[in-house]
C-alpha cells in the first residue's frame, strides 16, 4: 500500500510540475502582448499630456486586437467647468458618411443595389437631377466622389432653421452643378454622399433615419447616438448636447455652435464615444457580424476600389479614405463641423482601430496625430526607377472641390496653392517640402500624415492634376490666376476711391455752384451701398444662413448693375457737355472707371445669384 501511494504521489508531483511548466510557457506571449498594450497606452497618454494645452474636450478610443484603450481629457464646457465624461456627446460631422456606405453595402449584399448601375435606375422618375453630361453616374462614382459635382457653401449648416425639409427636397434645391464628366476627377462631394443616402431610401423603401436606426444602431445597441438633424430621434442625446460647447483652436468659445444640417446624412450624427466604439468593434470583427449577412461583405468594404492615378497606391475603399500609414491597410474618415472635429480609422489586417472626438473646430493635433501614432508613418514601397525632373509640375493649383458657379465661387481663389521645384527632383507647396519617392509621387514630413502624400499626373483635358486624400487639385493657368487677383485688387482700389470721395464731399458739403459733384456723389454713394450689400452677403454666408435668405440681397446687386449701367451712360454724356478743369475731368473719368470695375467683378464672380 505504501509503495502504491508513493508511486501515485510521484506521478502527481510530476503532473503538477509539467502543468506549471506549460502554464509558464504559454504565459510568455500573453505577457508580451500585455506589455505591448501597456506600452501603446503609455504612448497615447504621453501624447495627450504633451499636447495638453491644445485640448478643449477630447475622447479617444483605441482598439488593438482584444485590448481597448479609452482616454478622456479636458472639458465639454470650459466656462462651466463640465468635464468630458462617458456621457459627453460629440458631433461626428463627416464621419457620419460611414453609415451611408455601410447602408449601401448592406443593400448590395441583398441584391437590391448594384454599384456599377446608372443611379437613374434607382431615382424617382421626376427627381430634379443636377446632371449635365450623358455619361451615367454610378454608385461607385458617388463612393469615390468622382460623379463630377461641384461644391456649395450655402445651405450646408443652418442655425435654427425655420423648417426641416425631407432629404429629396434638400437635394433638389441644392445649389450644385455637375461640372466634370463622371470619373474624370475626384472632388469631395457632400451632395454626392447625400444623393447616395437618398438612393438608400428609395431602394429600401424606408426613411434614411429609420433605415440606419433599424439596420445599424439597433443591431449594435447604439442607444446613445442620434442621427436626426434636430436630435428628435434621441431625447437623451438632445439634452446632453446642451451640456457641450464648441471651441476654436485657441480654445475660444464658438457661439452659437449647434447647427442643423439640411442634408443630414452627410454629417448630423452625434453621440458618445463609447457608442461609436461599438461601430468600431463591428468593423474589426472577424467572426459573425451584426451589420452584414456574410463576413465577406465586411472584407470587401475595406478592399481598395480606387487608386491614385498611374500608381498601385490605394485611395478609397467603398467610400472610406486611405490613411497613409506603416501598414498601408488603414481606411476611414475625418470630420469637421462648425465647432467639432472627429476621426475614425480601421486596419482590419492588423486588427487595430482608433476613433477621436473633440469639441474643437478644424482640429488636427489629435484627430490626425493620434491615428498617426497608432498606425505608424507611411512607408513607401520602393520601385527601382529613375527620378523625374520635378519642374514639370510647377504652377498654380486649385481644389476641384469648389463652387464653379454662383457668388461663392470666389472662395476658390483663396484656396489656391503654388507648386515650385526645389533642387532637381523635389517640390515645395504652400511652404511644405516634398521629397520625390518615384516619378509623380511626392511625400512630405512637414504636414500631417493624412495629407502627406501627393500624386501628380497628366490629364487629357485638364493638363496637370495633383491628387491628395480628399480631392484632386487642378492646374490653373498663370495668366488666369493673376488676372482674377488683379481684378479683385482693382475692385478694392475702386471701393477705396468711392469711399474716399463720399467722405470728402460729405465733409466739405455739396456746393450748388458745382452740380457735377451731385452727379459724382450719387454714383459713388450707389457704389458704396453695393459694396456694403456684398459685405453683408459674405457675412451672412459665413454665418451659415440658407441660400433663400440671401436671394433678396443678390437681387439688389442685379438692380445695382442696371442702375449703374444707366447712370454711367448719363455721366459719360454729361462729361462731354460740362466745362471741366483737368483735375475734375480726371475725377469724372475715374468715377466711371470705378463703376465699370465694380460691375465687371459683380458679373464675373456672379454676385447676383
Amino acid at each position: 500500500m505504501n509503495n502504491r501511494y508513493s508511486h501515485a504521489f510521484k506521478m502527481f508531483i510530476c503532473f503538477l510540475g509539467i502543468s506549471v511548466l506549460i502554464v509558464l510557457v504559454l504565459s510568455v506571449p500573453f505577457k508580451a502582448v500585455a506589455n505591448e498594450q501597456s506600452l501603446l497606452e503609455v504612448q497615447v497618454e504621453n501624447y495627450i499630456n504633451e499636447h495638453q494645452e491644445d485640448i478643449a474636450g477630447l475622447a479617444t478610443i483605441v482598439i488593438d486586437k482584444d485590448e481597448v484603450i479609452y482616454k478622456m481629457a479636458g472639458n465639454a464646457d470650459i466656462e462651466n467647468q463640465i468635464l468630458v465624461s462617458e456621457d459627453t456627446v460629440f458631433e461626428w460631422a463627416s464621419v457620419s458618411k460611414i453609415l451611408i456606405w455601410i447602408s449601401v453595402l448592406q443593400l448590395v449584399e441583398q441584391g437590391k443595389l448594384d454599384l456599377e448601375t446608372d443611379i437613374k435606375t434607382y431615382l424617382p422618375q421626376h427627381f430634379r437631377s443636377k446632371t449635365n453630361f450623358d455619361e451615367p453616374i454610378t454608385m461607385s462614382h458617388l463612393m469615390h466622389h468622382s460623379a463630377g459635382f461641384d461644391d456649395s457653401y450655402t445651405d450646408l449648416m443652418i442655425y435654427r432653421p425655420s423648417a426641416i425639409n425631407r432629404l429629396r427636397e434638400v437635394l433638389e434645391e441644392a445649389d450644385i452643378n455637375q461640372v466634370f464628366v463622371p470619373g474624370e476627377v475626384v472632388a469631395y462631394s457632400n451632395y454626392g454622399s447625400g444623393l447616395a443616402a437618398f438612393i438608400v431610401e428609395e431602394v429600401s423603401g424606408m426613411d434614411y433615419q429609420e433605415y440606419v436606426r433599424k439596420h445599424i444602431f439597433e443591431p449594435l445597441q447604439m442607444t446613445k447616438t442620434a442621427i436626426d438633424p434636430e436630435q428628435g430621434d434621441q431625447q437623451w442625446v438632445k439634452e446632453q448636447r446642451e451640456k457641450v460647447q464648441g471651441y476654436s483652436q485657441a480654445r475660444q468659445l464658438i457661439n452659437p455652435n449647434l447647427y442643423s444640417l439640411p442634408m443630414y446624412p452627410i454629417g448630423s450624427v452625434m453621440g458618445t464615444a463609447t457608442d461609436l466604439q461599438k461601430l468600431l468593434e463591428a468593423l474589426l470583427a472577424e467572426d459573425e457580424n451584426p451589420l452584414f449577412k456574410y463576413n465577406e461583405t465586411l472584407d470587401v468594404m475595406f478592399e481598395p476600389t480606387l487608386y491614385y492615378p498611374n500608381t498601385n497606391i490605394s485611395r478609397i475603399a467603398n467610400g472610406l479614405f486611405y490613411l497613409p500609414s506603416k501598414s498601408q491597410y488603414v481606411y476611414g474618415h475625418n470630420g469637421n463641423s462648425k465647432a467639432f472635429s472627429s476621426s475614425f480609422y480601421v486596419d482590419r489586417k492588423e486588427q487595430r482601430g482608433v476613433l477621436v472626438l473633440t469639441n474643437i473646430k478644424d482640429e488636427m493635433t489629435f484627430t490626425v496625430g493620434i491615428p498617426e501614432l497608432i498606425f505608424g508613418e507611411y512607408e513607401h514601397r520602393k520601385v527601382h526607377v529613375g527620378l523625374e525632373d520635378s519642374s514639370q509640375w510647377n504652377g498654380i493649383y486649385e481644389p476641384a472641390r469648389i463652387p464653379r458657379s454662383g457668388f461663392s465661387k470666389v472662395y476658390g481663389l483663396f484656396l489656391r496653392g503654388e507648386v515650385e521645384q526645389s533642387g532637381s527632383d523635389e517640390l515645395i507647396m504652400n511652404g511644405f517640402y516634398y521629397s520625390q519617392l518615384q516619378p509623380g509621387i511626392y511625400l512630405t514630413e512637414d504636414g500631417p500624415s493624412l495629407y502627406s502624400l501627393d500624386v501628380y499626373s497628366e490629364h487629357p483635358h485638364l493638363k496637370n492634376v495633383l491628387s491628395n486624400t480628399y480631392s484632386d487639385l487642378l492646374y490653373v493657368p498663370t495668366y488666369k490666376h493673376y488676372i482674377e487677383w488683379g481684378g479683385l485688387i482693382l475692385t478694392v482700389i475702386a471701393a477705396i476711391f468711392s469711399v474716399g470721395y463720399v467722405v470728402t464731399i460729405s465733409l466739405r458739403s455739396l456746393s450748388s455752384k458745382k452740380p457735377q459733384r451731385f452727379y459724382l456723389f450719387g454714383q459713388h454713394s450707389l457704389n458704396l451701398l453695393m459694396m456694403l450689400n456684398v459685405l453683408w452677403i459674405v457675412y451672412k454666408t459665413l454665418s451659415m444662413v440658407s441660400y433663400a435668405s440671401l436671394k433678396p440681397f443678390l437681387t439688389l446687386n442685379l438692380a445695382y448693375l442696371v442702375i449703374a449701367f444707366v447712370y454711367s451712360g448719363f455721366l459719360v454724356v454729361k462729361l462731354n457737355s460740362q466745362p471741366l478743369k483737368k483735375l475734375e475731368k480726371r475725377v469724372w473719368i475715374m468715377t466711371v472707371a470705378c463703376t465699370v470695375i465694380l460691375c465687371g467683378n459683380l458679373l464675373y464672380w456672379e454676385f447676383y445669384f
